[in-house]
């Protein structure tokens, strides 16, 4: 099942934000993730922690995360996942906007297997008034 670790650049309110609009899933903030010890930390390290515990990275940084994720795959190591937020569909301070978007892949793919798996965040769809 998909699980979120949001990195250090996403607001961690975010986290409840997105498990109030989708109950069952699970969604961490990495500044409250393990007590926060992986803030700060190399990135490296936060995909292999992410992956140990099976939470998918949600990250904006769309430099140097793919750098990374070729190189863990030429080591033939695996992760949970990363879904990228570009800043060209979605402000850092949009927080309803990332959360709903969050909620709504989870509720396209919760059940899907999401190791080595990558994808960019889409805008969901405003609810209609």
């Amino acid at each position: 099942m998909l699980k979120l670790l949001l990195d250090e650049h996403i607001f961690p309110g975010i986290a409840e934000m997105t498990a109030k609009l989708a109950p069952a899933l699970k969604a961490h903030s990495i500044h409250d993730w393990r007590e926060g010890r992986l803030l700060n930390q190399p990135d490296l390290r936060i995909l292999r922690e992410a992956g140990e515990g099976r939470l998918t990275l949600v990250t904006f940084d769309v430099n140097t995360i793919p750098v990374l994720l070729a190189e863990m795959a030429e080591l033939g190591e695996s992760h949970a996942g990363v879904i990228f937020v570009s800043i060209r569909s979605f402000a850092q301070n949009d927080y309803g906007a990332l959360a709903r978007a969050l909620a709504g892949l989870w509720k396209q793919s919760r059940t899907e297997v999401w190791t080595n798996r990558v994808v960019f965040l889409q805008k969901a769809a405003r609810p209609s008034r």
